[in-house]
């Protein structure tokens, strides 16, 4: 139901989130958690395995009406590449009183060089768990380790705390996104689009371990050149199959196929 990438079921040596067992799904990053907790069953989906899901109304079909499951967390994300609405901004909008929805005003923290930015990303957090709602706003592209690059994500965290969260967040994302903090977040139109994400992703890791490979490496490179005659055979005296760890993603096969 899930995909052919959720398979097998492999039990891993250790429980999970506080259940006596738990089992990876295939490549996907999906886990199933089971073992006390009062008999219940817990499928954490992160990130990487919501991408992997194409059939959404079955997934919900499933667990809401066949095992009779409810979520008890949902995060939902936006991407803006061009760094219009920067942390900054999300700063200015706190003090504005726009992330105020009703009730008292949310508490905010920031993480991250704020005194002094120095490229590698910040972060400004607005409400508290315990209260069931967070959002994030961060410097994605800066914490993927590519100093002043625009990207920002503005991640909201709902939990069911004092709130039934509707399984429609699974079809509409964008629109509970929206009305989580609707005064701060009305500029979010778009469709979002998690290829997009992955592809920019991509790239960045790309870029960055490039940079990495030329700064430790390049001299090295230059001489094994000269020692063995020409660049295609360094290539293939070092060349091994794969790809690193920050390139890999469960939706994709290829990483060449993602970076430009």
């Amino acid at each position: 139901m899930l995909g052919a990438k959720f398979a097998p079921a492999i039990e891993r040596a250790f429980g999970k989130y506080n259940y006596k067992k738990s089992y990876g799904l295939g490549s996907s990053s999906a886990l199933v958690c089971i073992g006390g907790q009062a008999g219940t069953v817990l499928v954490p989906l992160p990130g990487g395995a919501c991408s992997l899901i194409k059939d959404w109304p079955s997934v919900i079909q499933y667990f809401a009406h066949k095992r009779n499951a409810r979520i008890i967390r949902w995060d939902g994300a936006v991407d803006e590449y061009i760094g219009l609405h920067s942390v900054d901004w999300a700063a200015s909008q706190y003090l504005a009183g726009n992330f105020q929805c009703g009730g008292n005003k949310p508490g905010c923290k920031n993480a991250g060089n704020w005194t002094d930015p120095d490229g590698k990303g910040r972060t400004f957090h607005v409400g508290n768990r315990k209260n069931g709602k967070i959002i994030r706003i961060y410097e994605k592209g800066q914490q993927l380790g590519c100093p002043w690059h625009p990207w920002v994500r503005w991640k909201v965290e709902l939990h069911n705390v004092d709130r039934v969260i509707p399984w429609e967040v699974l079809i509409e994302p964008g629109r509970y996104l929206v009305g989580s903090y609707p005064k701060v977040l009305a500029w979010v139109q778009e469709e979002m689009t998690p290829i997009r994400t992955i592809q920019k992703q991509q790239q960045i890791g790309y870029d960055h371990l490039t940079a990495t490979l030329k700064n430790a490496y390049g001299p090295m490179l230059n001489v094994m050149r000269e020692v063995e005659g020409s660049a295609e055979a360094v290539l293939n005296k070092l060349v091994r199959p794969g790809a690193p760890r920050r390139l890999r993603h469960p939706a994709v096969d290829k990483p060449g196929d993602f970076i430009e």
